[in-house]
């Protein structure tokens, strides 16, 4: 009897994992995209997941969009735009099969893109369908495409572009004397709003006329949002942001305004301070603010009868926060927390899709399709390849990744019985017992211990990445920096003591006699120029890889190599 109890506590822990698995109901899959930020939300369409992915890349690696099996998370197709070599933001544009007097046209993707090209891909395999080109000043399109019956409205640089659904013909376009960023276009019964860099808010009728409001002294970086009682416009500017009806300030704000969601009369807003509803269904009236950190898409889920509101967090800890402002914002974290700025995207039965700045593509479905986010606690795999949960809690709340298992009731049987062995004083079975239950907890910990082991040998045998040969011999082992100047390279080694890339720059273009212009934000300083070269920007590597973090937050090591190029 002892020795069935044995084979059967045995079996158990061998079928038992011995990290956290799927659960019956929930299950999910994540991928590292390894190419770049996720900077808008994910789409589910049909059985697929769809994704972009947006700068900044190295050598000869460029953006994506990609469609995954939404069950397996199998890749089904991706499209590579090799022209595109700016961080491309635009929302993904879904388009329904139709006609219209232009032609017809299939189930598409449409894409905009920072070289100008507007591309419609097939949802079916990716294939181009039509390809378009729009102008590019330094940048190409960033801001919210939209679609009007059968065209595509696309927010370019310095204007306004339509093309027909069904070939891609441009048949309307609008020059505009300001230039734009992330300035979606809005649709309306009878014209196209869109904002500028400079507070403008353009009307365009759908013949091609244009009229303008100057809003304020400010940037216009989202789609207007049209209300029965007026155009609202989150302004951001250099002291913070403004909330304006029209032409009407309603309220100042805080830095980094996200992009405006309107929903049921009800509009959301979220800067570096707070999230904020207001109410504009006969009159706007604020309804309400909580504390918190948001600078992305503001995203909406359906729950039943109720809508969830989300809110991507843009900090270091990253997550996504849900709820109303005016109430308590609860958190919901991933394995895999960084900047955000992505929305959570949803899907018809409950399915959700998470993306951040690491370039993580994170999906939760669950079986019944009776998915309640706030209820969710998911599994999937970590940088080390080992499982752990994805749950929420509030940001008051620690995470506790505890979860009982069938290894767990094996290893309180195994106690009880030495408990019971060890009162009828049979001490030799006690200590069978005994040596069973090391034997149990050695089989649930080595592969814990085997993975760490592997991963801090991996790590042992890395030699930093970016040195070049010809750099002297004694510069091996000490902090090196890279500067890729417009009028030649210049490099520096021998560093040593510095803790974070702002730092050891510093210090090294102090001693090449190189001028750095740095401008403050809310996230913290950032460089803008060397030697007045300010050009598209500046981007670092450490040791060859992007860093997702800003230069006062990035650590570096004792044998760094940091690298400056133009962006």
């Amino acid at each position: 009897m002892r020795r069935i109890f044995v084979v059967l506590c045995l079996i158990c822990c061998v079928f038992s994992p011995s990290t956290i698995a799927q659960t019956e109901e929930n299950y999910s899959w994540e991928i590292d995209l390894d190419n770049g930020y996720i900077s808008t939300k994910p789409i589910f369409l049909e059985e697929q997941v769809i994704v972009r992915t947006s700068g900044f890349w190295t050598g000869e690696d460029r953006p994506h969009v990609y469609a995954f099996d939404l069950q397996t998370g199998q890749e089904n197709w991706k499209f590579k735009n090799s022209g595109s070599t700016n961080h491309d933001m635009s929302p993904l544009l879904h388009v329904k099969a139709g006609s219209g007097d232009c032609g017809s046209w299939d189930e598409m993707i449409i894409v905009g893109w920072t070289d100008g090209k507007v591309t419609a891909l097939d949802v079916s395999n990716g294939s181009l369908i039509w390809s378009s080109q729009t102008e590019v000043v330094t940048w190409g399109i960033t801001g919210k495409m939209s679609q009007d019956g059968e065209n595509v409205v696309v927010p370019t640089r310095q204007g306004l572009s339509r093309f027909c659904l069904s070939d891609g013909l441009e048949n309307l376009r609008v020059d505009l004397p300001q230039l734009g960023w992330r300035n979606g276009v809005t649709v309306t019964n009878d014209s196209y709003l869109l904002g500028n860099e400079e507070g403008v808010l353009n009307i365009i009728s759908k013949s091609g006329n244009v009229s303008n409001i100057t809003i304020g002294d400010g940037m216009i970086r989202h789609a207007p949002v049209s209300t029965q009682t007026g155009i609202v416009i989150h302004l951001q500017t250099n002291n913070g942001s403004e909330i304006y009806l029209d032409n009407q300030l309603l309220a100042q704000e805080g830095y980094s305004p996200a992009i405006p969601l309107y929903l049921n009369g009800d509009i959301f807003f979220s800067t570096s301070d707070s999230v904020i509803r207001w109410n504009c269904e006969i009159s706007c009236e604020f309804k309400g603010r909580t504390a918190f950190h948001s600078n992305g898409e503001i995203t909406a889920q359906p729950t039943g009868n109720n809508t969830t509101i989300w809110f991507p967090r843009n900090t270091p800890d990253g997550g996504w926060g849900y709820g109303l402002p005016g109430e308590e914002i609860e958190m919901y974290h991933t394995a895999y927390d960084t900047y955000t700025t992505a929305g959570v995207g949803f899907g018809p039965n409950g399915e959700m899709a998470f993306g951040n700045d690491a370039g993580v593509l994170i999906v939760v479905v669950t079986e019944d399709g009776q998915n309640q986010s706030h209820e969710i606690v998911v599994v999937t795999e970590d940088e080390q390849n080992q499982s752990h949960e994805i749950n929420k809690e509030s940001d008051s709340q620690s995470n506790n990744g505890f979860q009982v298992r069938p290894v767990h009731f094996v290893i309180a049987g195994i106690i009880v019985a030495m408990i019971v062995s060890f009162n009828k004083g049979n001490r030799d079975l006690m200590a069978k017992y005994g040596v069973l239950l090391l034997l149990v907890t050695a089989i649930v910990v080595f592969p814990a211990i085997s993975q760490s082991w592997s991963q801090e040998v991996s790590e042992m045998n890395e030699t930093p990445g970016d040195w070049d040969d010809d750099w002297p011999d004694e510069w091996k082992n000490t902090q090196v920096v890279v500067f890729e100047l417009p009028d030649g390279e210049l490099v520096i080694g021998g560093l040593s003591g510095h803790e974070n890339v702002e730092q050891l720059t510093d210090s090294a273009a102090n001693q090449l006699g190189i001028e750095v212009g740095k401008e403050s934000f809310s996230l913290g300083e950032m460089i803008v120029s060397f030697d007045g070269h300010e050009l598209d920007g500046w981007e670092f590597t450490i040791d060859g890889k992007r860093s997702q973090v800003g230069i006062s937050a990035a650590e570096v090591s004792e044998d760094s190599v940091i690298r400056w190029s133009a962006a």
